[in-house]
């Protein structure tokens, strides 16, 4: 999980850690109620500025920028790639 953090704080994500591209509203876009794919849920127009898909998992972009930190990053001694 802290290579996670590391990762989301350097990859540059425009909306931060916590936003969620795809959910029910409030501050985060999440409500446990209304998750998504629910009635009352929505999703963001660009997934690749998000690192949190739904408040559970990542978006492809956050899962790219992790692999790609422990496959050329400073994560692997020596470097898998």
């Amino acid at each position: 999980m802290l290579i996670t953090c590391e990762v989301v704080a350097v990859a540059g994500f425009k909306q931060g850690p916590l936003k969620t591209c795809c959910g029910g509203g409030g501050p985060y876009n999440f409500n446990p109620k209304a998750s998504c794919g629910v009635r009352g849920s929505s999703v963001c127009a660009d997934p690749s500025a998000y690192a949190n898909w739904d408040g559970v998992h990542l978006t492809e972009a956050a899962y790219h920028a992790i692999a790609d930190s422990i496959l050329h990053g400073p994560y692997t001694s020596p470097r898998l790639l």
